[in-house]
């Protein structure tokens, strides 16, 4: 039932926009009661939370399947192509206009969203290359920096492209390439 609520809210979200958020327009969007939502989500700020953690999750699990069978090269290569992917997407501009909502709704005091979500990317990215050191051989003196170069440069690659032009999967399966196997020599040296 949370799932489905959420789903909804998302829904609505992406619809109608943050001003016309209502717990109403969810409850018909699911077919529930607006007291059924209530009693999972007190308050607004609540769901919306709840809702980008929802989000968040869905995200990194469906990235971390992309070319989990594939040399770790290939697979980050994939995956960085599926991350530029989202983050340009309508549904990737909500979620970060979400994760501001959620950042400026919560005072500094309390979590600050846009900073655990790249926490959480480094603990995933920073795993895959412990593995890669495992398996495949890698001399990776400093595995939390080597993680913090991948996702930094990806995600600079993502502001700079998305204030140039639109997603187009041709020229960023290049850039995705050339910066895989410039990332990946560099380890190797």
């Amino acid at each position: 039932m949370p799932e489905r609520i959420l789903e909804a809210g998302w829904e609505v979200l992406a619809t109608h926009g943050f001003d016309n958020f209502t717990y109403d327009r969810i409850s018909r969007h699911a077919h529930i009661g607006k007291v059924t939502i209530y009693n999972r989500f007190p308050s607004k700020a609540e769901f919306l939370a709840a809702l980008l953690k929802f989000k968040v999750n869905q995200r990194r699990v469906s990235i971390l399947a992309i070319g989990a069978r594939l040399p770790m090269i290939e697979a980050f290569c994939k995956r960085a192509v599926a991350v530029v992917e989202i983050l340009l997407s309508p549904e990737g501009m909500m979620l970060e206009r979400l994760v501001d909502w959620c950042d400026q709704e919560f005072e500094a005091d309390e979590i600050n969203y846009r900073h655990a979500m790249y926490e959480d990317s480094l603990v995933h990215i920073e795993a895959e290359l412990r593995q890669a050191v495992l398996e495949q051989g890698l001399a990776i003196r400093d595995v939390p920096l080597a993680a913090r170069f991948w996702l930094e440069g990806l995600i600079g690659h993502v502001r700079f492209i998305g204030n140039v032009r639109a997603f187009n999967r041709e020229e960023t399966e290049r850039w995705a390439r050339s910066y895989s196997e410039f990332f990946f020599s560099a380890l190797r040296s």
